[in-house]
């Protein structure tokens, strides 16, 4: 079970590491953000790899759960579009909420990662291919295209970047997104 002071550490780590990297965060300055002194964070988790370990552990199952929960639900969709409309709005939502999270496991390479985003990958494929089905798409491409959008509309959020209309960009991507797919209105 995780402390309230264990919890202060991992959230102030999540934030530095998703801002500036692992390698150019601190123990100092995570100890710093959490309030607490450096001789703490090392008796909690004894090395700066352990805490990392640790946040992106946490993180990696809360993020599934919410895309499991949110994003690949088990419904029958009238439309292709009525369903890339809850799909990419859904998911858009859920990597905006765990941002730091997303940003991270994409910027840093972890080898503990790579199998869960892998196998997360073909999943949305499967997914894809069940809700759309019967199409000359390769589902798995088009899954990694919906992510990379979802990704770099939410990069521009996260930076506040104000140059595009957030939803309006999400709306026109879904729009697009349709008119891609053969014998869709």
């Amino acid at each position: 079970m995780i402390d309230e002071t264990e919890s202060k550490f991992l959230d102030a780590a999540l934030k530095l590491f998703a801002k500036k990297g692992y390698t150019d965060t601190t123990a100092i300055a995570i100890a710093d953000e959490a309030g607490f002194n450096e001789k703490t964070l090392f008796r909690k988790f004894k090395t700066k790899k352990n805490l990392y370990d640790m946040v992106l552990a946490q993180n990696a199952e809360k993020f599934m759960q919410e895309l499991s929960e949110f994003v690949f639900v088990d419904k029958k969709f009238e439309t292709p579009l009525d369903f890339l409309e809850h799909y990419i709005k859904n998911a858009t939502k859920v990597y905006w909420d765990n941002f730091e999270f997303f940003n991270l496991s994409i910027n840093e390479p972890n080898e503990k990662l790579e199998p869960t985003m892998e196998n997360t990958t073909n999943f949305v494929g499967e997914y894809l291919e069940k809700n759309i089905p019967n199409q000359k798409i390769d589902y798995r491409i088009f899954g990694i295209t919906i992510h990379a959008f979802i990704y770099a509309i939410n990069v521009e959020r996260f930076q506040g970047r104000t140059y595009i209309n957030y939803d309006d960009a999400i709306e026109k991507f879904i729009k697009n997104s349709i008119q891609c797919i053969p014998n869709t209105p």
